[in-house]
């Protein structure tokens, strides 16, 4: 997608909620379900589940079924869902052209909560990849925009996007699924995934058909090869699984401002697969209460490459705050900048002292010896268990020397660790511990870490690192009325 379109966005919800993501105090996020109901659309197209097929599909006769509404939609028309709970036969597939100038869209009307039940629905597996069907399958599309619909209980992914280009999924949620809650894979372009709620993805317990597998397919929000993409402002929470995975060959894309939190495994991850992953920004996320905060590998893809990673509030996760991971083929990364992000309180395990037998823990782990053109600056590493900044022993004593630039981060460690700290239960290795080139030792002192307060006091020798300054106006985005209605 034009980077234009990324920025217009971006810049109009950085505004409603206040100067760099942080409204004035005492106001709100608004509301997707604050908004007062809407007149008749002229080119609206309606379905109702009390409607009839028979009917014209007005508002006040709307249509009952919604692959009767989506026949009937030609560029610029909008097929609005009126509130109920529509139990699905099948899949709802969405093949639909819109033109730049005139999208196609399929919307709950404002204010409501039209729900589409998929628990008795199986959902055919593709023959090639059975994982990339959804209760709402988008293909062949273009200039599509899918607003405030919601699946629960798929028993594959909520939504799915294949072979199409110029898709906006916005104010949806899925909730509960054997797959993906939301998935886009190679073949899809121009992607915004924007304002969206997943929660119960992954569970094993939803497969309507036997599995023999170990664990359920995919990630909560699965980004895969896709090209140009924008998965902002969503709430990830509660998963089986991953939160956020942008992988494969994915390329040219931006994640910002979501809120990942007490997912069983990665709050946000970036792995390649199939070939090169490359332009993916990571900015401005609030994760915690996840098994690892933010890992970057290459898995089994020859190379990931130009990730850059800034911004973020990465806190009280179980495992490490930022790992540099060896799973799969530990193939390359390079050009990594790590910039002014806030990691505090990570690798505690499951208790509030630290586990030290926890399998993956620290606040930043450089597990990975394939690594180069990687910098560490300009970060808050505070509190984490039992180490701020450790690396492989694997490269030996000395450290990852050039390939890795670690300089002129906060560092605070009250840790007793001796090293070199062996870490048993998985990863089997010697951990080395550095505070890097430049370091400034001491004490953060955020106004209140425990409320998620992350600002350093005036005077703190944190002000100029870390993901806040203590000028910043306090504003939790991720608390209030979250996540926002797009506009």
């Amino acid at each position: 997608m034009p980077r234009s379109r990324l920025v217009v966005l971006s810049t109009t919800l950085l505004l409603a909620l206040g100067c760099g993501g942080s409204a004035p105090s005492g106001s709100a996020s608004p509301s997707p379900t604050a908004a007062p109901a809407e007149a008749p659309l002229a080119n609206g197209v309606y379905v109702s589940p009390s409607g009839s097929d028979a009917d014209p599909g007005t508002m006040s006769r709307p249509l009952r079924s919604i692959e009767a509404g989506l026949a009937r939609l030609r560029p610029g028309l909008v097929l609005v869902l009126l509130d109920g709970t529509w139990k699905l036969a099948g899949p709802v597939v969405v093949r639909l052209k819109g033109t730049p100038d005139a999208w196609v869209e399929v919307r709950g009307a404002r204010g409501t909560t039209p729900t589409l039940d998929a628990s008795a629905v199986d959902i055919p597996w593709a023959e090639a990849y059975p994982w990339v069907q959804g209760a709402v399958q988008v293909e062949g599309s273009s200039y599509l925009r899918i607003r405030n619909l919601h699946v629960r209980s798929s028993h594959l992914a909520g939504f799915n996007v294949a072979g199409s280009d110029h898709v906006d999924i916005l104010n949806c949620s899925s909730r509960g699924s054997f797959a993906s809650g939301i998935s886009a894979w190679q073949g899809v372009s121009d992607l915004r995934l924007l304002g969206d709620t997943v929660t119960g993805a992954n569970d094993m317990s939803l497969s309507f058909r036997p599995f023999t597998g170990t664990e359920a397919p995919h990630e909560a929000i699965s980004v895969a090869g896709v090209q140009r993409f924008e998965v902002a402002w969503n709430e990830v929470a509660a998963n089986k699984k991953e939160g956020i995975d942008v992988k494969e060959t994915a390329a040219h894309g931006v994640v910002h401002h979501n809120h990942s939190h007490d997912n069983d495994r990665q709050g946000l991850y970036v792995d390649a697969w199939f070939g090169v992953l490359e332009d993916v920004e990571l900015h401005h996320n609030a994760v915690h209460d996840n098994e690892v905060g933010v890992a970057v590998s290459a898995e089994d893809g020859p190379l990931t490459r130009d990730v850059r990673i800034h911004h973020n509030l990465v806190f009280d996760n179980r495992a490490s705050g930022l790992y540099f991971s060896r799973w799969g083929k530990d193939n390359p990364r390079e050009a990594i900048v790590v910039t002014n992000n806030t990691f505090y309180r990570n690798g505690y395990g499951r208790s509030p002292d630290g586990d030290p037998a926890y399998w993956l823990s620290g606040g930043l782990y450089l597990h990975s010896t394939n690594l180069s053109a990687v910098t560490v600056r300009d970060n808050v590493f505070a509190f984490d268990k039992p180490f701020e900044i450790g690396y492989s022993g694997d490269y030996g004593s000395g450290g990852p020397g050039s390939r890795v630039a670690i300089e002129h981060n906060l560092v605070r460690d009250v840790n007793t660790t001796v090293f070199p700290f062996y870490m048993a239960t998985w990863a089997k290795d010697y951990v080395w511990s550095t505070t890097g080139r430049e370091a400034i030792l001491g004490d953060p002192q955020f106004v209140d870490a425990t409320a998620q307060d992350f600002r350093p006091r005036p005077g703190s020798p944190a002000n100029g690192v870390g993901a806040l300054d203590a000028g910043s106006v306090l504003d939790p985005w991720w608390k209030q009325g979250f996540p926002p209605e797009i506009p």
